[in-house]
């Protein structure tokens, strides 16, 4: 197979149906698979745009039956510049690799008003507004989900987008609180009152001392409440 001449997508709809091909244009088997791929690390959305530009690599790519394309960063940030690798099947050569341009045009959380430190970020506190993903700074956070009910912990400005090291998940648990710790089993629950040794937010891991002296730890699971066996 040739090397691969330059790629350009736009499309519109949901994400499932943008491997849908121009009327005439027989699929490449690579190309393909490099979009499957692409497309499965996206999340899903009715109103966005998503544009795939593959770039011409380096050196021609070998001919391959079977192309395998991998992504050698399986964490890398999505949108952005991507790095592809393939592999082709039962040839013994070496990976090649493609550089991909993803772009998605769509709808981002930003705040309403100016958030104070301490603030818990609730729905009338933000704003969508529209726009290219791959060029908000890296460490966004794009959806409400990943920001509602989480505390600010500097002032963020109106207009702007939120900071994912400006948030932090609100603490549940103080150090030397009165908790409740529950053992939980099949068809029963048993709570005991303890106090807190440490401060803690939802999910973590935090000692207590029981009213009998016990040292125990217990996943906060609410305001003041521990399952224990953690």
């Amino acid at each position: 197979m040739s090397s691969l001449p330059p790629l350009r997508l736009l499309l519109k709809g949901v994400l499932p149906c943008l491997l849908a091909w121009q009327a005439g244009a027989a699929p490449d088997p690579l190309e393909t698979r490099i979009r499957e791929l692409i497309v499965q690390r996206l999340p899903a959305g009715d109103r966005q745009e998503l544009r795939i530009e593959l770039e011409r690599p380096a050196a021609s790519l070998p001919d391959c039956d079977d192309p395998q394309p991998f992504l050698p960063q399986p964490n890398q940030r999505l949108p952005g510049r991507v790095a592809i690798g393939i592999h082709c099947a039962g040839n013994g050569q070496p990976a090649r690799y493609l550089q991909a341009a993803v772009g998605i045009l769509g709808e981002y959380a930003v705040a309403r008003r100016t958030i104070e430190p301490g603030e818990i970020i609730e729905p009338g506190m933000l704003a969508a507004r529209q726009g290219q993903l791959e060029r908000l700074p890296r460490n966004a956070a794009i959806s409400a989900d990943e920001v509602l009910g989480m505390q600010a912990v500097r002032t963020i400005a109106e207009g702007s987008t939120f900071q994912r090291s400006a948030l932090r998940a609100p603490g549940l648990v103080e150090r030397n609180a009165q908790v409740v710790l529950e053992a939980r089993g099949p068809g029963f629950t048993v709570s005991r009152k303890a106090t807190a040794l440490d401060s803690g937010s939802l999910d973590a891991l935090v000692r207590v001392r029981t009213e009998a002296g016990e040292i125990l730890r217990g996943r906060v699971i609410g305001r003041n409440r521990l399952q224990a066996g953690h």
